[in-house]
């Protein structure tokens, strides 16, 4: 585990499979826990960011992700649009944050959720220097599936290799890494085995890779 200030730290937990290695009791309470879509309840998150209108769509059926919600225009126009009623169902709602778009950096592609989480707790918790990204796995691969896939794609059997997608993720998170390079440090937590870093991240000096074990 990191060392890092107590309770001077925010955790995006992201969908992917290495999220196994992410350990809610051990990071202490002040600490600020940001889940993506449909995280799992044990993470007891403080908010999760929903962006896209597969999540509100699901959210609109009834499923209730684990924490308030922080949802980006597109997701909350989604829901004003087709149910008017929806917030009387849904969880309480943290923020509503404009949808982060770069045409620089993609002609089409937001940032994901995982990446408006991580601006929004960078802007909310400037105090809360680290942030720890966990189940990020487009890091180290293009395989880009999802333990939200459950949800928005219950009938996906096989991994989802995406290279051009997980390239342009990683154009926004250069993007965060350097608009924050004097005032925060992010730590990427992979497997301890088998999870090269992608290239691309070597001119970032505020990037630190923490080898887990399960």
């Amino acid at each position: 585990m990191a060392v890092h200030i107590l309770g001077n730290a925010v955790h995006i937990l992201g969908n992917g499979p290495s999220i196994e290695l992410f350990d809610r009791d051990a990071w202490p309470e002040t600490d600020v826990f940001v889940g993506c879509n449909f995280s799992d309840p044990s993470f007891r998150v403080d908010y999760t960011s929903v962006i896209d209108v597969g999540a509100m769509k699901q959210i609109l059926k009834g499923h209730q992700p684990a924490g308030s919600l922080l949802l980006s225009t597109r997701a909350a126009k989604y829901g004003d649009k087709n149910d008017s009623n929806w917030k009387e169902r849904a969880p309480p709602i943290e923020a509503i944050m404009n949808l982060r778009r770069d045409r620089s950096i993609s002609r089409n592609l937001s940032m994901n959720s995982a990446q408006h989480a991580a601006v929004y707790s960078i802007d909310t918790y400037p105090d809360h220097t680290e942030v720890h990204l966990w189940g990020i796995d487009s890091f180290w691969s293009s395989d880009i599936r999802s333990t939200t896939d459950a949800f928005v794609r219950p009938n996906q059997r096989n991994g989802r290799d995406r290279p051009k997608i997980t390239r342009q993720w990683h154009g926004y998170w250069h993007q965060i890494f350097s608009e924050n390079s004097s005032s925060h440090v992010f730590v990427i937590h992979r497997p301890s085995r088998g999870a090269e870093l992608v290239s691309g991240f070597s001119d970032v000096s505020n990037v630190r890779v923490v080898d887990e074990k399960l």
